[in-house]
Parts: C-alpha cells; sequence; structure tokens
C-alpha cells in the first residue's frame, strides 16, 4: 500500500500478460526482510482471529482489495482453501508487496512439495516475488506454461532459472517459444541448447534477434534458418527477407551465392555480417550485394566491417568498386620480390619482415656484383 502498482493486460495474445511495477526494490521472495515478514504473520495468524470480514469468493475479484486489507488482515481473513480455488481470481489483482508474499506463504502451505503445473499457470502477479531459487523447483513441461511464466517474471535470474529448468525437462523450443524468447534470453542458451531448435519451429516464430549471440551461436541459428527456408531459396525475392535476419551466421559460400541475385543488401544488414567471411569476399562479390546499396561503404568508410575488407585487398581492387574508397594493402617491389603490407596493428612486425627481405637479396646480390 502506499506503491505505485501498475497492471496492464495486453491483448491480442491466447494468455493474459501482466506487469507488475514496484519503484525502487527488487522482487523476491528470498530476502530476509520477506522471510521475517513471512514470520510475523505466521504468529500473526496464531495468535488472532480475522478482525475485518472474511474474504468471501464475490470479494476475490474486487480489484480495490489491496485497500480492504492490510497484509497482516489478509493472512488472517483469507483462508487457503479460498485461494486455491481463486487463484487465478486473486492472481489478476495488483497487490502490493507485502500482501503478494502473504499469499506465497499460503501457496507454500497449501502445496508443500511444490507448485504443480496447473497452479503455476494461474499465479499471475504472484510470480513476481517469487526468486530462482523457488523456480527451479517448478515442473514446468508445457510451452503455454513457460510463455506465462516468462511474461511474468521479474528479473533475467529468475527468467533464465525457469528457461533452463524447462528445457532440462526436454520442453520443446516451439515457435512460440521462440517468439518470446527473442533476442538476449536466446542468445543467452548454450549452444547445445540453440542445436535442439527444429527447423520447422523456427519457420513458424517471428523473426529472431540474433544480434546479442556470440559468433558460434549465430552460426548454428542460420544454419538452422538455412535448413527452414531452403524450400524459398529458389525465388531470391522471397528467400532473401526470411534468411535476412540470420546473415551474421552465414558463411562465405552463402554471400556468395547471394551476391549473384540481385538482392541490394542494405548497409545495415551488410554492417551485421561476420566480418571475418566479409574479408574474404572479391570486389564483384561486394558490388553483386549491395547492388544499389554500394555507395553506403563510402558513407560508412570508418565502420571497422569497411576498412577490415578495405585492408584485405590492393588499391587496385578497392578502386575497382567506383565509389572513391581509399586504402588496400600496399605492394613494395625488390625486382621480382612484392610484398604487401598486414593491417596497421601488425606494423611492426611488417617492417621486421622487410627489413629481412632487403639484407636477404642484399646478400645475395653483393656476391654477384663483386
Amino acid at each position: 500500500q502506499g506503491r505505485d502498482l501498475v497492471a496492464k493486460q495486453f491483448k491480442n495474445t491466447r494468455e493474459p500478460r501482466f506487469f507488475l511495477i514496484a519503484p525502487n526494490h527488487q522482487l523476491s521472495f528470498s530476502d530476509s526482510q520477506g522471510r521475517d515478514l513471512v514470520a510475523t504473520h505466521r504468529r500473526h495468524k496464531r495468535e488472532t482471529s480475522c478482525p475485518t470480514v472474511n474474504i468471501t469468493e464475490g470479494l476475490t475479484t474486487q480489484l480495490t482489495l489491496p485497500a480492504q486489507y492490510s497484509a497482516a488482515e489478509l493472512d488472517a481473513c483469507l483462508s487457503n482453501e479460498l485461494l486455491e480455488r481463486n487463484l487465478t481470481q486473486l492472481g489478476l489483482i495488483a497487490f502490493g508487496r507485502d500482501q503478494l508474499l502473504v499469499l506465497v506463504m499460503k501457496l507454500r502451505q497449501i502445496f508443500p512439495n511444490g507448485l504443480p503445473e496447473q497452479a503455476i499457470r494461474r499465479l499471475g502477479f504472484i510470480i513476481t516475488v517469487y526468486g530462482p531459487e523457488d523456480v527451479i523447483t517448478w515442473n514446468i513441461t508445457m510451452p503455454s506454461t513457460l510463455i506465462l511464466v516468462l511474461r511474468n517474471s521479474p528479473n533475467m535470474n529468475t527468467t533464465g532459472t525457469v528457461l533452463q529448468n524447462y528445457l532440462g525437462q526436454s520442453g520443446p523450443l516451439t515457435a512460440a517459444v521462440l517468439t518470446e524468447i527473442n533476442g538476449p534470453i536466446l542468445c543467452s542458451l548454450s549452444e547445445a541448447n540453440l542445436r535442439m531448435i527444429d527447423p520447422a519451429e523456427l519457420r513458424r516464430a517471428s523473426p529472431l534477434n540474433i544480434s546479442t549471440c556470440t559468433q558460434p551461436k549465430k552460426n548454428i541459428i542460420y544454419g538452422i534458418a538455412a535448413t527452414a527456408f531452403q524450400n524459398e531459396s529458389v525465388v531470391s525475392s522471397v528467400y532473401f527477407p526470411l534468411i535476412e535476419p540470420y546473415l551474421p551466421g552465414a558463411p562465405l559460400s552463402a554471400l556468395q551465392t547471394l551476391s549473384t541475385q540481385n538482392i541490394n543488401m542494405n548497409y545495415t544488414t551488410f554492417r551485421n555480417l561476420n566480418p571475418e567471411v566479409v574479408e574474404k569476399l572479391t570486389p564483384a562479390e561486394i558490388r553483386g550485394l549491395l547492388g544499389v546499396h554500394l555507395s553506403s561503404l563510402k558513407t560508412n568508410e570508418s565502420d571497422e566491417i569497411v576498412q577490415r575488407w578495405v585492408r584485405s585487398h590492393t588499391p587496385a581492387e578497392v578502386d575497382s568498386l567506383g565509389i572513391n574508397l581509399v586504402g588496400g594493402q600496399e605492394d613494395f617491389g625488390l625486382g621480382n620480390l612484392f610484398i604487401s603490407s598486414p593491417p596497421s596493428s601488425a606494423s611492426m612486425n611488417y617492417h621486421g619482415i622487410l627489413l629481412s627481405a632487403l639484407i636477404t637479396v642484399m646478400g645475395i646480390t653483393l656476391p654477384s656484383i663483386l
């Protein structure tokens, strides 16, 4: 009470979606203050009966219930039997943190061996005061239950625990689950977990954001996506929009193929490609990938991925793009001996190699002159 609690139920989903906002406090049942509160409530329960009106079925749908009953009164006036029967309705009410902790305590009394999956599905706001040490015991096997829990998870630690527990129970990464964990949560999965993704499920999922994944994980997800959309690969105008979100993991052969299909890749997509792959592309392949967006390389010539490509090619190759890009490997000739300079980060090693080459050439040439 006295807290600014906001409940938002999002439409256009099969299941309700709720968020609880509590200013300046991380919600978790694991902190000592919460446990002290529960202990106080237990003593209060033993010592007193309900000081006001007992909560009945009709009151369980009252959104003003948090204002009518303090945490101590909720403890004394709400029976465990009523809570179990009306868990869904009570889970929709924006109780304060102390009140939610009372509900958690009662649920532990009702389900001493842990919450069953059907009860987990009905928690609503109540889930926001469960910590990782609680949810790790939950046996979640249905994708729909996982999605409900993730939508109401109070923090990334709890989210990660819930997801790993689900995967540990051989829970499938369905299209709906992939869409829900899209982004950093997806990228937090292990490489072994990512390999479990069924191409058919990825095909049905919303486009996945893999930008925060490590390069090996991007490579794995690209391989699954390439399989998922392989039937569309014969028509580039259909295939490219489907595979585009996954191109950061594309190998050289895939980019070389795309370079022949007039796809006009935008610079944002190009910038997110694997730079180790990009620097192996020929000028013709670069031109084929970017098409009408080729000049964006000049606009963004200071970007690392552009500089890596430039440093991997000769000035003549760089100039062949015809967009006034400057740079490239420098060739130094000594008769028939040519040495291409490495990237600037290795300049000291380069000069050492060049000096050794000069000494060798002079060592060979001087005796013949003498």
